[in-house]
């Protein structure tokens, strides 16, 4: 199943467009749509202006996603805040709704406020994998995201991106330096918690 794009109308205008141009959403006006109820029960993100509506996950991403949050919120017992699918702003016109963000404080610090920064991003992938491994490692690299995992549910793998750094001059982009692949016989920790390692197996469905 492949992810949608939900198409907005043509922005209103005073003065006629020589051509009909796409309107981009920002964050805030994504938000009061949000509250119209137009997405209930529908989960959607957003990047670059453009609203994606996401396919309704099936059991082994879920299973996967109840397993790394457990996992995750042993291992960031204190001072941190795990968020499971929730807002996640980087950007005026962002908002990836990632599968899992490690931000830190406590959860009532977000009370009137989204995070704009993580110490560890994950996302769970099945039909949502080409865009995980591409776009969004672009986006939470300008986030500057330290730890960013994707757990690839049709491979068996855990893709880990790390480091980021600013590319050339004048690309107006930010990148990875690392990226690594494992396998479920193989551990991992966070970055910001070296001593918590866990197998990639137990983290998959």
């Amino acid at each position: 199943m492949s992810i949608a794009v939900l198409t907005p109308p043509v922005p209103i205008s005073t003065a006629p467009a020589a051509n009909p141009v796409p309107h981009r959403w920002t964050l805030s006006a994504y938000r009061q749509l949000n509250k119209t109820g137009l997405f209930h029960d529908v989960k959607t993100m957003l990047i670059d202006g453009e609203i994606f509506v996401m396919p309704m996950p099936n059991p082994p991403h879920d299973t996967a996603l109840g397993l790394t949050d457990d996992y995750l919120r042993r291992a960031f017992a204190t001072g941190y805040h795990v968020r499971n699918q929730m807002g996640f702003d980087i950007g005026a016109k962002t908002d990836p709704g990632p599968d899992l963000a490690v931000v830190p404080g406590s959860i009532r610090d977000y009370a009137n406020q989204t995070p704009t920064s993580a110490v560890l991003v994950v996302e769970i992938s099945e039909s949502s994998l080409p865009i995980d491994t591409t776009k969004k490692v672009e986006l939470y690299a300008t986030a500057s995201v330290p730890d960013y995992w994707v757990i690839d549910l049709e491979n068996r793998k855990l893709h880990v991106f790390r480091d980021p750094e600013p590319k050339p001059t004048g690309l107006g982009a930010t990148a990875y330096k690392s990226r690594q692949s494992f396998d479920p016989s193989d551990s991992i920790s966070p970055l910001a918690m070296p001593s918590a390692t866990v197998k990639v197996a137990d983290l998959l469905p």
